[in-house]
């Protein structure tokens, strides 16, 4: 049996590109036409390194105070985005990243969401984000989560600029069809608990007998 493929005649070109316009008509396509792009020899990463530094982006980020409100923004924030993703709002292939900013007496409005955030806390005193009814007060060097579904804000009761690196797994949870989000009724979510009640509860390490997660 001879597998050498036959040489590739302009005829043979042809029919072949009429077969692929027919089959293209139910919504199919030939995997040999694209196989090596799919599956290439080699990692074809499209994000780029790439260093953002702080003291270059701080005159901006503060800037933006100026021109829009926490409140009427939502999250006053500006994105990081990778060189090599323009326009797709996305750090990595599988992450968001922003800066976001808050002014003494602003709050950003309550909101969920089905993405995981992470926050490292940059420049600033007294702000503070508010999870699942528990206020976080945050200062430089601090890192806050907020859970998938879990009602959060941010708020600024002392004085200064307050900033923060947002990380979202927006790309990640939009490849799988599972984004969307609910404002709150309020500008404010309530606040239940303490301060420091998640530290009490689990900075053990262990969880509280007859812990039930509520989402």
């Amino acid at each position: 049996m001879n597998d050498r493929a036959p040489p590739i005649t302009p005829e043979l070109e042809a029919q072949r590109q009429a077969y692929y316009a027919r089959i293209d008509a139910h919504s199919m396509a030939p995997l040999w036409t694209r196989l090596k792009a799919l599956v290439p020899q080699q990692p074809a990463p499209v994000g780029q390194p790439h260093r953002w530094r702080y003291a270059e982006l701080r005159d901006h980020v503060l800037e933006s105070a100026s021109h829009i409100s926490a409140r009427e923004a939502e999250r006053r924030v500006l994105i990081l985005e990778n060189p090599g993703l323009r326009g797709s709002s996305q750090i990595t292939n599988t992450l968001y990243a922003g800066l976001q900013l808050i002014m003494p007496g602003e709050v950003a409005p309550a909101h969920r969401h089905t993405q995981s955030a992470l926050r490292f806390i940059v420049e600033g005193q007294g702000a503070y984000t508010a999870v699942d009814g528990e206020k976080t007060l945050m200062r430089p060097g601090d890192f806050v989560i907020t859970p998938s579904w879990a009602w959060h804000h941010h708020g600024h009761e002392a004085s200064g600029p307050m900033v923060w690196l947002d990380g979202l797994d927006i790309p990640l949870v939009t490849y799988f069809n599972a984004t969307f989000r609910e404002d709150h009724g309020s500008t404010e979510a309530a606040v239940d608990r303490p301060l420091g009640d998640s530290l009490a509860r689990y900075g053990s390490g262990l969880l509280p007998v007859g812990y039930r997660s509520g989402t």
